[in-house]
């Protein structure tokens, strides 16, 4: 019988014991992640004797209610100028005693106010569309509204994939044989207008579908790595084939349904991606007026009420070009999954080939009507042609909206006033006017044109007909009143990349020639000023010859070194051109539109591929000397702070770092920066999404009651004002601020890849289709941040345009596509050492077959020769190795990575590292880097030069040493009552 008793004691002891190692194994290799999550800290800062002022970076405001109101103010301001208007026929807008309005489709009661992901936001104390419309004096059909939000259309809601890249995306609608009598006979009462939503949702991991295919018919249950996933097959057979950007069967029946019935139709896309609006220009649909709102965030939704009560009049332009079809966008036809053949053993075999170039977006639209107008290129021929029926390509028929579009509740003219030469600039006066009879904003878009020569077509250098090089937003200008503003372009905007310059090792060329420059209103009126300019005829729409400059200029060899650091620019991505594996392969040139249009490019990779494909293991040099470590040489990182990344004190700084210290600060670098005791620095926390402060990623800090939820990237830049950009990148640092000892001194953000197509799932997190714009605004937003010490990580460098695959992916472009276009976005915010970031998040694609952070080309040669670049170079999600294999250690330190964005202790170990003086030296060079950009932070608020910042137990370990103690003593005790009892029976 005691020997019965003795087993139930014996097993708890045996589960206790077990209890406790896997608990105390993932405590401690978690513990950055826990003491994170409990707001704990795991150092702590001994004063020194100095008296000296220690808040290096202040707030500007007293209390956080008005620093929240100040953030919700902002965010409206950027909501009102964001959303633009794409239609209002017969000024059916704005609606200025507001009105009884009935609101339609299930997206109105399900807004999309941010992103999927890394972008997605807490928006709990989001206004509804209904009660923002109502706080701007409209009254609100509430019968229509319980219908969607608590009555027949309750569960009728579209499906996303998670961030994991799990599910599918289907968008489900509200069929009208769903309305009852109650619904219909609602109407009359609120016919005011009809307001009608329509959403399209993008998130990390998962593009969005080109095409329903046959599998959508059928429902999808899905175990993933964040759980369950169930979707609904689409609406109607009739779905099947078409794309997710375009309106469903039960869209396209509801809006003929409700222009049947109301006189005006207003209609809201709330969309971060481009969607296809070809409904708007159909009779059958009857649709008045149009808003974009893309992803409104916490406060956005306002802004519509604002904006149809005419409030504010509508100020903002698209970033994207709208075509009727995206499918149609050379682009596309090398977009989603493809795996190479012949190279099945390798570590990932998804690919991508950017076939198309330099023509992206507007670059390619209007370079082919350009090319059309003047007869040249074959650019009428039918390859890319989407208008049913058509034999041949005619820009109408292509483009609904071009980029830089929006309209106004009132009337501007433009006039270029002025054009003139100041030394390596050229610099425009635009005098703008309100010649309407509201107020209201514009926006000046200055335009370049450089010579298309025979010297480009025959050596591949390719030129825009027009691109994008300045812009600048008006005041609000009263009816009659001019502004004159003043817009600067550097020559250096005129370059292009040459690859085969230099007796082919590349560079920047500047070709002698006639450089045309217009002030427009987008890019397709741009493109007719200057062709307006040249005589040519048969345009499509308005031009103003009188608004364009001509500056005839000599060719020059001087972009041939970096204008920030002078080093020599050459070729760095010739592993990244395809054609150094196949020597047969023609990229897109507006030289022969017809025979070098793409396709679908199938690859078979080659054995010297595969073998690139292998992940790196590290090659140590010979000749490397051990570093100094561990040295007493008294230098602290506040004693840094004011001295530049190449002064030689940080030499007998990094002097006193220990190799476990270099060791912990680079591997485990997961939404923080670890303290370093030997230096006195302090640990940062750094939070993700661009749109919110809070998201701290694994480690469960979320505090959306102290912080704030901005719209999406997407809407920030179609303010097409700099100045609200800077703003929220400056408030954000505000709201870090308030976290006080948290330290949430770094931000993974700003997102700047780039709208390569419109089915991209994170075309909302990034700015434009134009690499200009993009680093325009990246660059207002670090700035902004980094004014109140914050280290803002711009991401995901680079090439990371489409979501599917991600992971390892090689992305195969030509040396000018990469420069001018994706690596344009990121250069400003990068090469600027006072204002500019002091973070890079890295992607998670290869360029080429070498992974981002591997890459020497880019993330050495061009990041830190060309940009001079001082800060962390770091990488994306790394705390599951098993899942993303390409981003070794070793190769990414001979890359030039500084930090793995990993959360667990064990992970990225280096077998010797202590006694390797090749890892030991990219140790100390990574740990440079990440203690330069934390002494810029605002992390050093309270740290003197005296002071001391040591490590200590966070609370919780303390804690859970304690609750070791006890269990073990109680194992213990229990272990030897079982012994003397056991004793005494024998």
């Amino acid at each position: 019988m005691q020997k019965k008793r003795s087993i139930p004691l014996l097993a708890l002891i045996a589960v206790l014991v077990v209890a406790l190692s896997v608990g105390n194994f993932f405590a401690f290799k978690y513990a950055p992640i826990i003491t994170t999550y409990l707001g704990q800290k795991s150092y702590e800062v001994r004063s020194g004797d100095s008296e000296e002022d220690t808040e290096y970076y202040k707030s500007d405001f007293s209390s956080e209610e008005e620093r929240l109101l100040a953030d919700a103010a902002a965010a409206r301001v950027t909501a009102s100028e964001g959303f633009v208007l794409l239609k209002n026929d017969n000024q059916a807008l704005p609606m200025e005693n507001g009105g009884n309005v009935t609101l339609f489709g299930v997206s109105s009661a399900s807004i999309l106010y941010g992103g999927g992901g890394s972008g997605a936001v807490d928006t709990s104390t989001a206004p509804t569309l209904k009660t923002a419309l109502e706080s701007a004096g409209f009254s609100v059909n509430p019968t229509m509204w319980d219908f969607y939000t608590t009555g027949a259309a309750t569960d009728i809601r579209m499906d996303v994939a998670d961030m994991a890249g799990t599910g599918r995306y289907v968008i489900h609608e509200a069929a009208p044989a769903l309305f009852g009598s109650a619904e219909e006979s609602s109407f009359a009462e609120y016919g005011d207008a009809a307001i009608v939503t329509f959403a399209r949702s993008g998130s990390e991991s998962a593009d969005i579908p080109t095409v329903y295919d046959e599998s959508y018919a059928e429902p999808m249950d899905v175990e993933g790595f964040l759980g369950a996933f169930h979707s609904d097959p689409v609406d109607s057979p009739e779905d099947i084939g078409r794309h997710y950007l375009e309106l469903t069967a039960n869209e396209e029946e509801l809006l003929r349904y409700v222009s049947e019935r109301f006189d005006k139709v207003i209609v809201l896309i709330n969309s971060g991606n481009a969607m296809e609006l070809s409904f708007l220009d159909q009779e059958e649909y009857g649709v008045d007026a149009c808003l974009w709102i893309g992803n409104p965030g916490q406060d956005g939704l306002y802004a519509v009420g604002d904006l149809l009560n005419g409030t504010t009049s509508p100020s903002g332009k698209t970033v994207d070009t709208y075509a009727y079809n995206p499918l149609g966008a050379p682009a596309v036809q090398n977009f989603g999954n493809h795996q190479m053949a012949g190279a099945e053993e390798a570590v990932n075999t998804a690919y991508v080939v950017y076939q198309e170039g330099i023509y992206v977006g507007y670059k390619y639209y209007e370079t082919r009507y350009e090319d059309t107008v003047l007869g040249q290129g074959g650019a009428d021929a039918a390859v890319g042609v989407t208008a049913e029926g058509a034999g041949s390509w005619v820009y109408a028929d292509e483009v609904q909206f071009p980029f830089g579009y929006g309209l106004s509740y009132t009337t501007f003219t433009q006039e270029l006033v002025d054009a003139s030469r100041d030394g390596d600039d050229f610099v425009f006066t635009v005098q703008v006017t309100n010649t309407g009879d509201r107020e209201g904003k514009q926006v000046v878009q200055l335009y370049l044109q450089s010579p298309y020569t025979d010297y480009d077509k025959a050596n591949g250098v390719e030129k825009a007909s027009v691109q994008l090089a300045g812009f600048a937003k008006t005041s609000t200008l009263q009816p009659g009143e001019s502004e004159t503003l003043t817009i600067t372009v550097a020559e250096e905007e005129l370059k292009a990349y040459d690859a085969t310059a230099n007796n082919g090792e590349g560079s920047y060329i500047l070709e002698s020639g006639d450089y045309y420059f217009t002030a427009a209103t987008d890019a397709h009126n741009a493109v007719n000023n200057i062709l307006a300019a040249k005589g040519a005829e048969g345009l499509d729409g308005e031009a103003n010859a009188a608004n364009t400059a001509v500056f005839t200029l000599e060719s020059t060899d001087k972009y041939a070194v970096s204008s920030y650091t002078g080093a020599a620019i050459t070729n760095q991505f010739t592993d990244a051109d395809i054609r150094t594996y196949d020597p047969d392969f023609t990229y897109l040139t507006r030289s022969d539109w017809a025979g070098t249009w793409p396709s679908t490019y199938e690859l078979t990779a080659t054995e010297e591929m595969v073998q690139a494909l292998a992940i790196p293991t590290g090659t140590d040099d010979p000749d490397a000397e051990m570093p100094t470590t561990g040295a007493d040489n008294g230098l602290s990182l506040a004693m840094m702070r004011d001295l530049s990344a190449d002064d030689p004190s940080w030499d007998d700084l990094l002097d006193q770092l220990t190799a476990q210290e270099m060791y912990n600060l680079v591997r485990v670098g997961g939404y923080q920066t670890q303290a370093v005791n030997s230096v006195s620095a302090p640990a940062t926390v750094c939070v993700d999404g661009p749109a919110y402060v809070g998201n701290a990623g694994t480690t469960g800090v979320t505090r959306p009651e102290d912080t704030y939820a901005w719209c999406s990237e997407v809407v920030i830049s179609s303010t097409w004002n700099e100045e609200i950009a800077y703003n929220m990148g400056n408030l954000i640092g505000e709201d870090c601020l308030a976290q006080g000892e948290l330290n949430f001194a770094g931000w993974y953000a700003p997102a700047m890849n780039i709208h390569r197509t419109a089915f991209s799932g994170r075309n909302f997190e990034y700015y434009s289709e134009d690499g200009f714009l993009s680093g325009r605004f990246g660059a207002a937003t670090v700035a902004g941040a980094r004014e109140k010490g914050v280290i803002t990580f711009v991401k995901h460098f680079a090439l990371n345009d489409q979501e599917t695959n991600r992971s390892g992916m090689s992305t195969f472009a030509n040396e000018q596509s990469i420069r001018e276009i994706y690596l344009k976005a990121f250069e400003s915010s990068i090469a600027d050492s006072e204002s500019g970031t002091l973070g890079v998040m890295l992607s998670m694609n290869r360029i080429g077959l070498k992974w981002s952070g591997n890459h020497v080309g880019m993330s050495t040669n061009v990041v830190r020769g060309e940009w001079g670049f001082e800060g962390i170079m770091i990488t994306d999600q790394a705390s599951y190795p098993q899942s993303f294999p390409a981003l070794a250690i070793r190769g990414g330190l001979e890359g030039g990575t500084d930090m793995w964005l990993n959360s667990g202790a064990d992970n990225w170990q280096i077998d010797g590292y202590q006694t390797n003086a090749t890892v030991m030296n990219q140790l100390r060079q990574a740990s440079r880097h990440i203690l330069y950009a934390v002494s810029q932070s605002f992390a050093m608020n309270g740290i003197s030069a005296s002071a001391q910042v040591v490590r200590v137990l966070a609370p919780w370990q303390t804690w859970l040493i304690a609750l070791d103690v006890i269990l073990g003593l109680l194992c213990l005790a229990g272990a030897v009552v079982i012994c003397r009892k056991t004793r005494w029976r024998s």
